[in-house]
């Protein structure tokens, strides 16, 4: 009985010594964002939530300046009564002319930070982060902070864009033979949304990937479920199965919306060649919508919007291709998957860079309907 009292009396010195944080005392930052201003300098807009039983305004933005993304949080603390704390900080947005200048020093600070999350999402701008966070347009998130960082999670859980964690970004810059991709934030109107994909060249921003391109380059990067996505086809090519070839919903381009997408894909060097690539694309959906009157009962239609499916997509895809090499960018990794495949003809880090303008690359989609929806 003595050894317990014993125990428990120290146990109640030692909780005593703690350092207590009341939670209405702090501002619990949940996302910042970083802007490049003069003389080297950066401003930091931080999101902040707060628990103050003495106001109903749960969070506030604080902007401060300084040269380091530390030297940010300082002075940010110096402008307010709360204590900020880095712990709950999920969402990192950085400016694209910051972004052009280079990411590595802000990732190995955030990287060797134990206050935040590894596992939390980044993101470039192309507008001042200020304003993009200090829109007020968050549905019914308790910020705009975690508006936006459930936006890039949704985003990424439905598969509309790659994986965008600190981790995953830090792993392709570090590794040679691909490059990180990460979520364009814009503004349209007040709304803040995803415009596109920022494409990289190890940890610098150089181009910005169109929102219609995001899903091609998804088609090369990762096997998907439950994707979609829309495209014009060839109206020539679907004269014959018109039910009422006069009917004005006839006239015009046909469009066509897919739905519960999935995909195969497999990419290999030709010969061990890293120049000539080959990638054969195996796609399997639904035929949500065509915006012509077909009958989808004749003999041969659906295998006429399949082989059209294709031929466009290559299109596509042979756009994308252009704008990679034009760029000298590899977010699809084909020299990982080369140097992964060909123990023999291994590429260095310089080769790898030097050869992706050159490359030629062959495409073979096999498009699978599987079910067919409605013709408006």
């Amino acid at each position: 009985m003595r050894l317990i009292i014993i125990a428990i009396t120290t146990m109640l010195v030692c909780t005593s010594c703690i350092p207590k944080s009341h939670i209405e005392k702090l501002g619990i930052i949940t996302s910042v964002g970083y802007d490049a201003i003069e003389d080297e300098m950066v401003e930091g807009t931080l999101v902040v939530f707060q628990f103050d039983p003495t106001t109903s305004k749960t969070s506030q933005i604080i902007s401060s300046k300084a040269e380091t993304s530390k030297g940010i949080r300082y002075e940010a603390n110096r402008l307010t009564s709360h204590r900020l704390v880095s712990g709950q900080v999920r969402l990192e947005v950085f400016e694209d002319e910051l972004a052009a200048k280079g990411m590595k020093k802000y990732m190995d600070t955030l990287s060797r930070d134990a206050k935040i999350s590894d596992l939390g999402y980044l993101a470039i701008s192309d507008i001042p982060t200020k304003e993009l966070m200090s829109s007020d347009q968050s549905e019914d998130s308790p910020n705009i902070g975690i508006y936006l960082q459930s936006l890039i999670e949704k985003s990424i859980k439905n598969h509309m864009i790659p994986d965008s964690v600190l981790t995953v970004f830090l792993r392709d810059v570090q590794d040679f033979g691909i490059d990180p991709v990460l979520p364009m934030l814009s503004m349209n109107g007040d709304k803040p949304y995803i415009k596109g994909l920022s494409l990289f060249k190890k940890d610098k921003y150089v181009s910005t990937l169109s929102e219609e391109d995001i899903y091609h380059l998804m088609l090369l990067r990762q096997r998907s479920k439950d994707t979609e996505f829309q495209l014009d086809l060839d109206s020539e090519a679907f004269k014959p199965y018109y039910k009422d070839e006069k009917d004005d919903v006839n006239r015009g381009s046909l469009h066509v919306s897919l739905n519960d997408l999935s995909n195969k894909t497999t990419i290999r060097s030709v010969n061990g060649d890293f120049l000539q690539q080959k990638v054969d694309i195996e796609i399997e959906g639904r035929l949500l919508e065509i915006t012509k009157e077909v009958d989808l009962k004749q003999p041969d239609v659906i295998k006429t919007i399949e082989n059209e499916i294709e031929k466009q997509l290559k299109v596509r895809l042979q756009r994308l291709m252009d704008q990679l090499k034009e760029d000298g960018v590899d977010p699809v990794g084909f020299g990982k998957k080369h140097n992964e495949r060909n123990r023999k003809h291994q590429l260095t880090e310089e080769e790898w860079r030097k050869q992706i303008p050159e490359m030629n690359v062959e495409f073979n989609i096999h498009m699978k309907l599987l079910r067919y929806g409605t013709s408006e």
